[in-house]
């Protein structure tokens, strides 16, 4: 099975016709329209197939059109859902760029403790943020900039950081 990699959420419904709010993960949000149809799962799972056409930008969002979705009610069905593909559609990286999906489950380092593993990257609106799960206690999340995270290396596996103990319970 081809991996998924999430490219966007959509997040509101926006007019009568339709549109969409679409807030896009990643610099080049013309992936969402230009990758083909995005998947509703990470998995094959019940999976839905969207026809997306961007239409503007809206602040940090952008206004979309998708394949099929003519009233505001279909649109509202719609919300929350995130936008996935499949990963070997993705232009690649150059050596010092990644995907925020190729963080995930890397380890997180502080000097020379380990501080646990990189459960997910989110982005509440303020920001990236790094969802680490410690080696024992519950999730927290770290800023995701140079003040924090001062190194990724994928080729080990890791990701180092500083001053994390100020994010924990």
């Amino acid at each position: 099975m081809t991996k998924r990699v999430c490219l966007g959420k959509i997040t509101t419904p926006h007019g009568i016709k339709g549109f969409v709010k679409i807030i896009p993960f990643g610099e080049d949000p013309s992936l969402i329209q230009s990758l083909g149809p995005a998947y509703t799962a990470e998995d094959n799972a019940q999976t839905d197939t969207l026809v997306i056409t961007l239409k503007n930008p809206a602040g940090k969002y952008f206004l979309a059109a998708i394949d099929g979705v003519t009233n505001r009610d279909q649109a509202e069905a719609l919300r929350g859902t995130e936008l996935y593909f499949d990963r070997d559609l993705l232009p690649e990286t150059d050596d010092d760029e990644f995907y925020y999906d190729d963080l995930i489950g890397l380890t997180v380092v502080e000097g020379d403790q380990t501080i646990g593993t990189i459960k997910s990257v989110q982005n509440f609106g303020a920001g990236d943020l790094l969802e680490i799960k410690p080696n024992g206690g519950p999730t927290f999340f770290l800023p995701y900039t140079d003040d924090y995270v001062t190194d990724v290396d994928l080729d080990n596996k890791t990701i180092s950081t500083l001053n994390s103990g100020d994010f924990k319970d």
